[in-house]
């Protein structure tokens, strides 16, 4: 399989790049306007005089500035990559549960029981009589 490469590379190239400044320049302009001349002669002559007037010129100045150029290199690298795989795993369940255990216990034990005799026994009944007595 062919790997291909790809870096990112940074080139600084200085190019002159013409920047616009504004100087102020006066620059005279010439006019033409009609002048009037006497001469002692009664004759009237129109005369074109130039004539200066200002004007507020920009002009602009290039200045020379850094320019940083950049370009975008590509590059493919092969990265692992974890990869994931799935299983089924049966795991026992444990319940817990109630146990019944029976112990067989043998024991012995003296009870004192009371004994009962029989026995006549003459009791006197008591008679009510009604006595009468004289007087």
């Amino acid at each position: 399989q062919k790997l291909i490469q790809h870096h990112h590379v940074e080139i600084v190239v200085e190019v002159p790049v013409p920047m616009t400044q504004e100087e102020i320049v006066h620059v005279p302009m010439i006019m033409q306007k009609e002048r009037q001349r006497h001469v002692h002669v009664e004759q009237i002559v129109d005369v074109h005089v130039p004539q200066m007037q200002e004007e507020l010129v920009h002009v602009p100045t290039i200045i020379q500035q850094e320019r940083i150029q950049q370009r975008m290199v590509e590059m493919v690298v092969e990265v692992p990559v974890p990869m994931v795989q799935e299983e089924i795993v049966h795991v026992p369940m444990i319940m817990q549960q109630p146990r019944h255990r029976h112990i067989e216990v043998e024991m012995i034990v003296d009870v004192h029981v009371p004994h009962t005799q029989e026995e006549i026994v003459h009791v006197p009944k008591i008679i009510q009589k009604e006595r009468i007595s004289q007087q």
